[in-house]
């Protein structure tokens, strides 16, 4: 019976926290409401089916797990300890925002690169006799995802009783970049003024296609730039590795002493700063 008490104990403190979490749970995630709309915004746009509580959860529970892995790995003392769980907190929440940025940036350009094409596809179905809908219709028959998956939710709005020029406007905010935000400003126009929409999509799809030539070279102009940046970024990483694997007193100073923990803080700094200025030096505006 005394074995079971403190298991009885700690299901209990579970079960109360969770009782009072439950109880206020809109007034704690109140404040945080803009960073869940801004969380919902990425989650679409990376194409991940969760919602922004449950990131935010998932943040959470990643740097309790991280801070008790480092209390108990470098048998930390309680100011450290204390010291320890908001950085706990903010390396979750960024490894959660590197992960959803990493899928952004991959579905978008995917999407620029389909961009061309359905300038193209849309310009041959006006030229056809199609109206502006109906050539929307069109692309989602003949592309793939995420071009598919964002025109269904362009032509969805659409059909529910929003304008096809608002809907348009929706897609440019969930797939931010200049071109897609030039489409849409060039579909609006057209309809206010008139003219030859099919021919101004065609010289879009060219502009594009010249853009797009252009970044294609810059990448290759800048490749060993970037090479360069991965190495000065990962040779301190692999030097510590070698250092904790091979040299039993130098890896007892660094991960169970004072010093080593602060040496361990600076050298993270200071690669994160050399990382972030070679990203820096590495971008060109197209």
């Amino acid at each position: 019976m005394v074995s079971v008490l403190p298991f009885a104990i700690v299901v209990g403190l579970v079960g109360a926290l969770g009782i009072f979490l439950a109880s206020f749970w809109e007034r704690f995630t109140t404040p945080l409401k803009p960073m869940m709309e801004q969380y919902r915004l990425s989650l679409q746009q990376a194409a991940i089916r969760v919602r922004g509580e449950e990131i935010m959860l998932a943040i959470l529970g990643s740097g309790i797990g991280l801070w008790v892995a480092a209390v108990v790995l470098f048998h930390l003392s309680p100011l450290y300890g204390a010291a320890a769980f908001p950085i706990s907190l903010t390396l979750a929440a960024c490894g959660a925002d590197q992960v959803i940025a990493h899928k952004k940036r991959k579905r978008l350009a995917k999407f620029a690169d389909q961009l061309e094409l359905v300038l193209r596809l849309m310009a041959s179905g006006l030229r056809a006799g199609l109206g502006l809908r109906q050539a929307l219709v069109m692309v989602i028959d003949e592309l793939d995802d995420p071009a598919r998956t964002e025109f269904m939710r362009v032509v969805g709005q659409a059909n529910i009783g929003q304008s096809v020029h608002d809907a348009l406007d929706g897609l440019a905010k969930r797939m931010p970049s200049d071109e897609c935000a030039m489409m849409v400003r060039a579909i609006r126009v057209q309809s206010q003024t008139g003219g030859n929409l099919a021919k101004v999509l065609e010289h879009l799809a060219h502009t594009i296609k010249e853009r797009r030539r252009v970044f294609r070279k810059m990448r290759a102009l800048t490749a060993e730039g970037r090479m360069t940046a991965w190495v000065i970024a990962l040779l301190p990483v692999v030097v510590g590795v070698m250092i904790v694997g091979l040299n039993p007193s130098m890896r007892h100073a660094l991960i169970f002493t004072g010093t080593g923990h602060t040496v361990m803080i600076f050298v993270v700094l200071l690669e994160g700063a050399g990382i972030a200025m070679l990203k820096r030096m590495m971008r060109f505006e197209v």
